[in-house]
């Protein structure tokens, strides 16, 4: 059996037909088709129902496809850490949402090259904040970096971990702005609020929902025009005019000092996030760990 023929069936799940997963596997139909085959026949098991169309993975497919996944990460992890091994350094796994990934991991691994620990190899798994709570809990990543709210945060549910305090996180309402230099889209009486908002079960939409959203709702109309996860589409959407969403300060500061957002300044509500790091209760690389950990302690975030 090879690494590949999960990756293919993986692939075919997303994809949904053979020849878009051919395509994205950058091989030809037949020869995919024979390498899932070669999977199934590895197995003793049908995965793909033929008969079907579209195209349908088999029941005992369907519902083995997350241990698969998780074969295929912890297969991947243990290749990159005996290689990390081989070259004597210690490969920590972070978890972190997709935006601080582009707003606060840049200076930590700053410090890390500053300070010298160049025997450490940073390796960062981002993910939407619940798959990274998720992840780390299972044990598949070594620390954790999320938003958490003020009166919920995670060491009440994880209290065999520590956890070190990384700032706070503003989320704020912006906007595209007129000629005159006011928002773009902001509440009117009478008028549709276009809105670029999160899914509500998402932990950013949760949030907002319950602090902005329902509140606001009961005063004006909301036009939800786009729903998405991505903090970094979010914001470019809000660049073309085609709504108005709260976004995380750090994400938008360049393009609010550059006068290419403007944020409301009265009469819609701003959000303070807490930032926290967790450290799993038995890490791969426990000394790596402490010494991040001292390092941030010592060299607390702006």
């Amino acid at each position: 059996m090879k690494l590949a023929w999960i990756e293919d069936l993986l692939t075919l799940a997303e994809a949904g037909s053979f020849s878009r997963a051919a395509l994205l596997r950058n091989v030809t139909q037949p020869a995919f088709s024979r390498r899932i085959q070669l999977l199934e026949a590895w197995l003793g098991v049908k995965l793909i129902d033929r008969n079907a169309q579209p195209l349908r993975l088999t029941s005992v497919a369907e519902r083995n496809l997350g241990e698969f996944r998780r074969l295929l990460h912890d297969l991947n992890q243990l290749r990159y850490r005996m290689q990390s091994e081989n070259r004597q350094v210690a490969r920590v796994v972070l978890a972190t949402q997709h935006s601080l990934t582009m707003t606060r991991l840049p200076p930590l691994i700053e410090l890390l090259a500053r300070e010298g620990a160049s025997d450490i190899e940073l390796s960062v798994h981002s993910e939407n904040r619940d798959e990274c709570v998720t992840a780390f809990m299972q044990g598949q990543s070594d620390m954790l970096l999320c938003m958490e709210e003020k009166d919920d945060l995670l060491i009440t549910r994880m209290p065999r971990t520590l956890r070190l305090p990384m700032g706070t996180e503003t989320l704020i309402p912006i906007s595209a702005k007129t000629a005159s230099g006011q928002p773009l889209h902001r509440p009117r009486a009478g008028n549709s609020l276009r809105l670029l908002a999160f899914p509500p079960d998402s932990f950013i939409g949760r949030v907002l929902y319950k602090e902005c959203l329902d509140p606001l709702s009961q005063r004006f109309r909301l036009e939800i025009v786009h729903e998405s996860v991505f903090l970094a589409g979010i914001k470019e959407m809000v660049l073309a005019g085609l709504g108005m969403a709260w976004l995380p300060h750090s994400l938008v500061r360049r393009e609010l000092e550059s006068g290419a957002l403007v944020s409301h300044r009265s009469g819609l509500k701003r959000v303070s996030l807490e930032l926290g790091l967790y450290r799993n209760a038995q890490p791969t690389y426990p000394d790596a760990i402490e010494r991040i950990w001292r390092l941030l302690q010592a060299h607390p975030p702006a």
